[in-house]
């Protein structure tokens, strides 16, 4: 539609309005807009109860208490030092800093520079040594190494996660 369109159809809906309420005089109708479902008592009442289950859960496990590491407030897991997720906006900018000057295809992207979250980052005490561990790395590392089926069911006998899977996933 053109500009002019537009004005003329705005400055035509209040003529049009009133014939159409002249009509549903004539006819004995009436023409009812349907309520929003979201305004309907069911669906607040729904969303009230939502509401509380969420307090309710967060009661205990506030995100806004100040503590002295990250965790996952849902599940109570605990970040390890490595976990800096925290400092992304800085993370990214040093980046960004990084990255002046040099030119777009000859750029390296670094994992050591990258924010490291507490899903992505699980690791095991190995000899006393903290290693990080990829779980879906070592998963398809495992999986390529076997020869046979046989094999595959021997290394996969295990479990793969560094938390129990009731309270954290893989």
């Amino acid at each position: 539609m053109t500009e002019q369109q537009r004005l003329a159809w705005l400055l035509g809906m209040p003529a049009c309005a009133e014939e159409n309420r002249s009509l549903q005089d004539l006819t004995g109708t009436r023409y009812a807009v349907k309520q929003n479902k979201d305004t309907s008592n069911a669906r607040q009442q729904r969303d009230m109860k939502d509401v509380h289950t969420l307090l309710f859960a967060l009661e205990d496990r506030s995100p806004f208490i100040p503590q002295a590491d990250l965790r996952n407030i849902m599940n109570g897991v605990h970040a390890q030092g490595s976990v800096n997720v925290d400092r992304a906006r800085a993370i990214g900018s040093g980046i960004l800093d990084s990255m002046t000057g040099e030119l777009a295809a000859d750029f390296k992207f670094k994992i050591a520079n990258q924010a490291i979250t507490l899903g992505v980052k699980s690791s095991v005490h190995i000899s006393g040594e903290q290693v990080q561990v990829n779980p879906q790395l070592l998963f398809q590392r495992l999986v390529t190494a076997c020869k046979s089926q046989e094999e595959m069911e021997s290394n996969l006998q295990f479990e793969l996660c560094s938390y129990p899977p009731a309270i954290s996933t893989c």
